[in-house]
């Protein structure tokens, strides 16, 4: 009789450890196959959503550059400003927006007002200049004497990235105005030079 008991005791013993091991081997079980990181296995995501962080990185974004100046006579008379936006990357990069408006608080003269833009890398080397772009205006008791004007630019991407501030240079049309951008025009060709930018297909002997 006291056989039969311990027997028994012992076969129950024996279940009851075999029942407590299951769920335990059965969680462990699931853990090893669950996804990581919100896909695949064994931490095999994680290699590939480093892949993909590495990729996106290597696509880089320059800001657009944004210049503004005002002008005006020194009797107040004769007024410009621009804004100018260049863009430094993407589809447009090299692409300059410019507005500019011209006006003449005179009565009965005229003017032509005259503005170029030069674009500066971060030591303040001219790498970049536009035409002339000239516009006239009548006195007030004439005709026309406020306008505003858009106009554009191109600029090989390359210099466009290298940019780091636009100068507005704006003032009444006259020689010296001619003179100045004259003398920048020579000087972009050096710098492109000397900083291994592409020099444009034009002005640069």
């Amino acid at each position: 009789m006291r056989t039969w008991k311990g027997l028994l005791l012992t076969f129950m013993l024996a279940a009851f450890t075999l029942l407590a091991a299951v769920p335990a081997m059965s969680v462990s079980a699931r853990m090893s196959e669950d996804p990581v990181d919100g896909g695949g296995y064994n931490g095999g995501t994680g290699g590939s959503t480093g892949g993909s962080t590495s990729s996106s990185s290597t696509i880089q974004t320059i800001p657009s550059l944004t210049a503004e100046s005002t002008w005006q006579s020194s009797n107040g008379g004769r007024y410009m400003y621009t804004r100018a936006t260049l863009q430094r990357s993407g589809a447009l990069a090299g692409q300059l927006d410019v507005v500019t408006r011209t006006k003449n608080n005179v009565k009965l003269t005229g003017f032509t007002g005259g503005v170029f833009l030069l674009l500066r890398s971060a030591d303040g080397a001219v790498i970049g200049v536009t035409d002339q772009q000239k516009f006239g205006v009548d006195g007030q008791w004439i005709g026309r004497y406020d306008r505003t004007d858009y106009w554009s630019w191109s600029f090989d991407p390359q210099v466009a990235a290298a940019t780091a501030y636009i100068e507005i240079i704006q003032q009444h049309s006259a020689k010296d105005l001619d003179d100045q951008l004259a003398y920048w025009q020579s000087t972009v060709c050096g710098n492109l030079d000397r900083l291994g930018l592409p020099k444009p297909p034009y002005g640069c002997g």
